[in-house]
């Protein structure tokens, strides 16, 4: 874990699952949350696999990101300002 993370910081959640089942990406809303986050408060993304330009375009924007493998399709990506 980063020294950043912590869980109590963690102020949104975001399940990509529940969108991605039904056909439709959730990465412009996913974005557009980013783009609101305040400083030192933690988004929480969890998503059936490693969202490699997702998190690309998060890093690009100037937020740090962690990986929280929890399964095979279970990954928690933590995005912060």
């Amino acid at each position: 874990k980063p020294e950043w993370f912590s869980a109590e910081k963690i102020g949104q959640h975001f399940n990509a699952s529940q969108i991605l089942a039904v056909g439709e990406q959730p990465v412009n809303q996913v974005i557009a949350d980013l783009n609101q986050l305040e400083e030192d408060v933690i988004y929480e993304l969890q998503a059936p696999f490693l969202t490699a330009p997702l998190i690309d375009k998060a890093t690009s924007l100037g937020l740090k990101h962690w990986i929280d493998k929890r399964g095979e399709e279970e990954f928690l990506i933590y995005f912060i300002k």
